[in-house]
């Protein structure tokens, strides 16, 4: 039966953990980004609904 080297699963381990703290790092951004375009997006549709209705408040009593 071979010897298991500690050392050396200890080091692929610290190195695979790395690894996915790095890609679970880009991944949370990723999202977080995507959160903060869709409330941008959402805040401008919003508002231009606001400014439309407020014109055509304003057309209504000028009429």
């Amino acid at each position: 039966m071979p010897e298991i080297d500690l050392g050396h699963v200890a080091q692929q381990l610290a190195i695979l953990g790395i690894c996915a703290g790095f890609i679970g790092a880009a991944l949370w951004h990723l999202l977080v980004g995507s959160m903060h375009v869709l409330a941008h997006r959402l805040h401008a549709r919003a508002a231009r609904r606001e400014r439309i209705a407020q014109a055509r408040a304003r057309a209504l009593g000028n009429a």
